[in-house]
């Protein structure tokens, strides 16, 4: 299946959407369907190496991105084979507090308007 660029770094961005810092203070069920659910999906397909890979080459997001996004990838995953992988230690473990706010820091990176611009994104 091949995706446009455009429509890859949508699903990549709705990716990192689903994991801020902002879920601490949602509800157990959105936390799940959010962390456990929808960013679990989204980081085997878009924040792949080579979907990364992908962006970068077509300058949508840069070598910092690239890479601060593979670690949010490698961080996540570490976390699903560990006693950490629930709702509880999201909301109270440092190893999840520092994942929701690399996330963040992702988002902060990427110059959102410029690309809705260029790629009539709304």
């Amino acid at each position: 299946m091949n995706i446009s660029l455009s429509n890859l770094m949508e699903l990549y961005i709705d990716t990192l959407k689903k994991c801020s810092v902002d879920l601490l203070e949602a509800c157990d069920e959105d936390i799940e369907y959010n962390i456990f659910e929808e960013f679990d999906i989204g980081v085997v397909s878009f924040l792949h190496e080579r979907a990364l890979s992908t962006l970068k080459n077509a300058n949508l997001i840069n070598e910092e991105i690239a890479n601060k996004s593979m670690r949010l990838r490698n961080e996540f995953i570490g976390l699903q084979n560990s006693n950490l992988w629930n709702v509880y230690s999201v909301k109270n473990t440092s190893e999840w507090k520092q994942l929701l706010e690399l996330s963040d820091e992702i988002k902060s990176l990427i110059d959102m308007e410029e690309f809705k611009q260029n790629h009539e994104i709304t």
